[in-house]
């Protein structure tokens, strides 16, 4: 594995933790926070020529993003896709952690069939595979957070490999499984219907800790 393709990787993972730490602090009220939740509302708060601390996260996750596709790949379009999976990737791992363990089970569960291939996209898989597992136990008794900065560095260093490992046809399907990701992930609540159905129901309470009052 090159120089370039471990300083995007890392990069991106970097970059994306320190943005999601940002926003998450403004929301724990060490900055200003606003009201604005969602990506569609932190967009529509861009385009009126409000910055929020969402907006902030998007932009800085964006470029990173860019950067590393931009080091990663070497014709325009595959860069731009890049850029979209390892974005999108961090925003989506960040959609799962609203429950404990929640969003290391959705790394480990994404990343392990990678881990059977072979070259540099499997060995960094293995890092952000390995790093879910590593926080898991931690996560889903509370004795730890990931919080925004965790979920959001997750999900860049998981992107990243799945940019590495990926030609152009790989990737526009990875951008369209997190673009509807991210739609569904905005449009039904936490608590409803997208950890509701048969598998999912029964796998992602697994080792979380029972709390007397629900």
């Amino acid at each position: 594995m090159g120089a370039r393709t471990r300083l995007a990787a890392v990069g991106a993972a970097l970059a994306a933790g320190a943005c999601g730490a940002y926003d998450g602090g403004a929301h724990d009220g060490r900055r200003g926070a606003t009201a604005e939740r969602g990506f569609g509302a932190h967009l529509a708060a861009l385009r009126g020529g409000v910055l929020t601390s969402g907006g902030v996260r998007l932009l800085g996750i964006g470029g990173a993003g860019l950067a590393a596709g931009a080091l990663l790949k070497a014709r325009p379009l595959d860069r731009l896709l890049a850029a979209a999976v390892i974005a999108g990737a961090a925003h989506a791992v960040n959609l799962f952690d609203v429950a404990p363990g929640r969003a290391a089970k959705a790394v480990i569960a994404a990343g392990v069939p990678a881990l059977f291939r072979d070259g540099p996209g499997a060995v960094l898989t293995s890092a952000s595979v390995g790093a879910a597992a590593a926080v898991l136990g931690d996560d889903l008794t509370e004795r730890i957070r990931l919080g925004e900065a965790g979920a959001h560095a997750l999900g860049a260093a998981l992107g990243a490999a799945i940019a590495t490992a990926n030609g152009r046809a790989g990737l526009l399907l990875h951008v369209s499984l997190l673009v509807t990701l991210t739609a569904i992930g905005d449009r039904i609540s936490v608590r409803g219907r997208l950890w509701n159905p048969p598998g999912i129901r029964q796998v992602d309470p697994w080792g979380r800790r029972a709390h007397p009052y629900g």
